[in-house]
């Protein structure tokens, strides 16, 4: 009997205290003194399970899936390996058996949404979800991945309320109060987010993503100095840092922090690789006009053209090719560049006509008195 043989013992005694390896040779040397009798094979698998040996553990547990007495063991334990593989297909086909065998445990179908969200395939991962749900209403991992499902699908009104509801069963739950920054942040409920956000700082540390976001936020509600200093976190070890610039940038130029605005600008210009390459030239462009280097601004405007034809452009162009004593006959080209444009802003068409012609009466004047 298995009891009687003293390896078994032995490995039973030595799994106890973790001590997978040797607790594995011991359950060798028993099962092959009888392998008739599956006990010591099944417990030579988990061994391999614990010791990170999948490939033993697969082994051994496919052996004992066509096992009745441990077959239900073998697909449980299978399931979670090939999910830990990023098996897909085979982790959903021991899922779904495991499922079958237990359909009233909400666990395997939550754990098959994950899966089929994964595989995309999101008809099933819904189906999966919503059994899950409806089985155990208060299961706040299908309830996040569920939230995460919806929100992925811009269904922010299904998302919000599935989130609150996870937060009224767990206040602090950390990963459903991000879900709700991020749906409050879609839904341009900048207070909100700031608030959710900013309580959360008390709980963990924010990555860089979430950083951004508060800072982003702030920004919309004009905590400017919050915002730049939960923009400038973002920053740190940050791969990718071009919106972070460009956000630090338009909240130094609200702060008429121009110099600091300048430098971020230029260093988003330098990061970038977005279409917002022309919102960067057109920030130069304005914190040159606040100092009076009309060259420079119109030099951004011009750069920011290469990046986006907007005829508003040339309208800013002659406003500031005025201020410029050699540019009068610009200014003139550049208000007749906005006018035959299709921009279709009338205040600004009539401003552009009027100043073409006070323009072109003056350097008529001009050279009358000549």
């Amino acid at each position: 009997m298995y009891g009687q043989k003293s390896d078994c013992i032995s490995g039973d005694r030595l799994m106890s205290q973790q001590n997978y390896m040797m607790a594995a040779e011991k359950y060798t040397s028993c099962y092959l003194t009888d392998t008739m009798d599956k006990k010591p094979l099944a417990a030579l698998a988990n061994c391999y399970m614990q010791m990170g040996d999948y490939t033993l553990a697969k082994q051994y547990f496919h052996q004992l899936e066509k096992d009745s007495l441990y077959s239900t063991e073998a697909i449980s334990k299978l399931a979670i390996i090939y999910e830990s593989q990023q098996n897909l297909p085979k982790s959903i086909k021991y899922y779904r058996a495991i499922n079958v065998l237990y359909p009233e445990n909400p666990v395997y179908l939550r754990k098959l949404g994950n899966l089929y969200l994964q595989g995309r395939e999101p008809k099933q991962a819904l189906e999966s979800y919503l059994q899950a749900n409806q089985l155990n209403p208060r299961d706040l991992l299908t309830i996040q991945g569920l939230t995460e499902f919806y929100l992925s699908g811009d269904n922010l009104g299904k998302a919000d309320s599935l989130a609150n509801n996870g937060i009224s069963i767990d206040s602090n739950n950390v990963g459903l109060l991000l879900l709700k920054s991020r749906i409050r942040y879609k839904k341009r409920d900048y207070k909100t987010t700031s608030e959710v956000l900013h309580k959360l700082t008390y709980q963990t540390e924010l990555n860089n993503f979430y950083n951004k976001l508060l800072g982003y936020s702030f920004m919309q509600i004009d905590s400017l100095d919050k915002a730049i200093y939960h923009l400038q976190k973002s920053l740190l070890d940050e791969n990718d840092p071009e919106y972070a610039l460009f956000y630090l940038a338009l909240a130094n130029e609200k702060k008429k922090e121009y110099s600091k605005a300048e430098w971020f600008y230029q260093e988003a210009a330098k990061a970038g690789i977005s279409e917002n390459m022309a919102q960067y030239h057109r920030g130069l462009a304005r914190i040159y006009t606040h100092q009076k280097e009309y060259s420079k601004v119109i030099s951004q405007y011009q750069k920011s053209m290469e990046y986006q034809s907007d005829p508003e452009v040339y309208f800013f162009m002659g406003n500031t090719a005025e201020q410029m004593n050699k540019k009068k006959n610009k200014a003139i080209q550049y208000y007749q560049l906005y006018l035959d444009s299709d921009d279709k802003n009338e205040e600004w068409s009539r401003i552009s006509a009027q100043r073409i012609k006070v323009l072109k009466e003056n350097e008529f004047m001009s050279k009358k008195k000549k």
